[in-house]
């Protein structure tokens, strides 16, 4: 009894935080998993809009990055002017955006028959319900809560570990999702219909587990400041113009954020076309189709658990997560290079294996490179209030989220493109290709493009900027010392 006692741990290092921390971000990681990977395939290939769904889709995702680049520093000062309440500073946020994102989702995914068959109401359908799941996603102030809980390095990578494992097992079944959709689609009958039933169900189930996990949590301290020390504009120029190490981070995430939205983005039309379809008549085989995604679901899943779970390890040992980060962008590198040769030499289309292969090399990379970028991110924040004397969380949040927006949008709108080149279009009750069947192999080898050979220049350009990541460890240290000391 006494023993189990001493072992027992105290706050933030507790179960229940620990659990709430896992857990909380269900909805975005699953929401994201829907974004990044079949929201455009969603809009063109089930939705029942015919041939303006790749134009709707290509079109909205740019538009809503230009909405973003006002909108999402208006909800990080909105964020970071909030006074502290029973709840915190950012907590109340999380729950706002966890609420607005699932209702958004299970809209966009839930288009009635009605809706879609006009043109007019359907695109205002999707631009608004798409716009709310944006300022959802704006305000989960993640990372401003988890640095108002600790400055301990180590106990931040456990912080963003365990939450980024636990998240990649729960979208284990996302893995599923098409198989799961065409046997749901034995008894339903309706391809578009099997789709928004099971994307409505995934979106609900998630949206709960995160409340249940956000109320476990208890915010940290914060400075208290008065109404005359509020954050201004001027504080706010100051500390982007002071803060060399946002400034690294975030030229880094701008290239090297995209790796794994493009891969994202494109695998599973690959997947579709080049390994699942009868080229002469356009007909898909759901079975071998369903098999694949499994598979690559899984390729998918296990190097990013693998990797989540010993990269803390790989920081500790090199004393800080830049060179984990490099090591991460050198295995990406790798990856989308080989995919690029492969597809030269004409291995790729014909030989499914090496095509699974090199996306776990890449996604092997991203998963290593998940807590390193988020720790890098967190000092950047630590950083910011060392220097200024303010918390400007909700701002550099803010700057973080609109770039992962713009890179989720920007990989799925040059898919969208590519569609619109050669005339996508599919059925979306028998999912059959109605397109220039002849069209396919170039579609083929412009996805290979944009998933193997541009995130390997863009490794390449990130490496290069990462050499001047200005924060050590004696700087680390004595950062750490001044903000606890401003929280006392």
């Amino acid at each position: 009894m006494g023993n189990n006692l001493r072992t027992k741990k105290s706050y933030p290092a507790d179960f229940k935080t620990m659990f709430g921390l896992s857990t909380m971000n269900w909805t975005e990681t699953v929401s994201g998993a829907f974004m990044t990977g079949l929201f455009m395939l969603f809009l063109t290939d089930y939705a029942n809009i015919g041939a303006y769904a790749a134009t709707l889709g290509t079109m909205l995702l740019i538009f809503g990055r230009i909405v973003d680049a006002v909108d999402d520093p208006l909800q990080g000062y909105i964020m970071d002017r909030a006074k502290p309440g029973k709840l915190g500073k950012y907590k109340p946020f999380i729950i706002l955006s966890t609420i607005l994102t699932t209702l958004a989702l299970c809209f966009i995914f839930g288009l009635p028959v009605s809706i879609a068959q006009n043109p007019v109401l359907l695109t205002i359908w999707v631009a608004f319900f798409y716009l709310m799941y944006d300022v959802g996603v704006s305000f989960f102030a993640e990372n401003p809560l988890r640095q108002s809980l600790t400055t301990d390095p180590v106990l931040r990578s456990r912080m963003t570990t365990w939450p980024r494992v636990i998240s990649m097992i729960i979208v284990i079944p996302m893995s599923f999702f098409i198989s799961i959709m065409t046997t749901i689609n034995k008894s339903v009958g309706d391809m578009s219909r099997s789709f928004s039933i099971l994307a409505i169900a995934f979106m609900v189930f998630a949206g709960i587990i995160s409340l249940i996990g956000i109320s476990f949590v208890k915010e940290g301290k914060h400075m208290e400041e008065e109404e005359s020390q509020k954050i201004s504009f001027k504080d706010i120029g100051k500390m982007l113009k002071t803060n060399k190490p946002l400034l690294i981070s975030m030229l880094v995430s701008i290239f090297h954020g995209f790796v794994w939205t493009l891969v994202f983005a494109t695998t599973t039309y690959y997947i579709k076309w080049a390994y699942c379809t009868d080229l002469t008549t356009g007909v898909v085989d759901q079975a071998r189709f369903g098999t694949l995604t499994m598979i690559l679901g899984i390729f998918q899943l296990l190097p990013s658990i693998i990797a989540a779970a010993i990269s803390p390890k790989l920081v500790k040992l090199f004393k800080g997560p830049v060179k984990v980060y490099k090591l991460s962008m050198w295995l990406e590198l790798a990856g989308g290079l080989g995919l690029f040769i492969f597809m030269l030499s004409g291995l790729l289309v014909k030989t499914p294996a090496i095509f699974f292969i090199m996306v776990l090399v890449i996604l092997f990379g991203g998963g290593l490179s998940f807590v390193p970028g988020t720790l890098i991110g967190i000092e950047s924040m630590d950083y910011g209030m060392y220097k200024t004397g303010k918390e400007m969380h909700g701002i550099i949040n803010s700057i973080g989220r609109f770039i992962g927006k713009a890179q989720t949008a920007l990989s799925a709108a040059l898919v969208g493109g590519v569609l619109i080149a050669i005339g996508y279009q599919v059925d979306s009750v028998t999912d059959t290709f109605l397109g220039d069947l002849s069209t396919i192999p170039q579609m083929l080898n412009s996805f290979i493009i944009i998933s193997g050979l541009v995130p390997a220049i863009l490794c390449i350009i990130s490496l290069f900027i990462l050499k001047f990541y200005p924060i050590d460890e004696n700087l680390r240290r004595e950062m750490n010392e001044a903000i606890n000391n401003m929280k006392e």
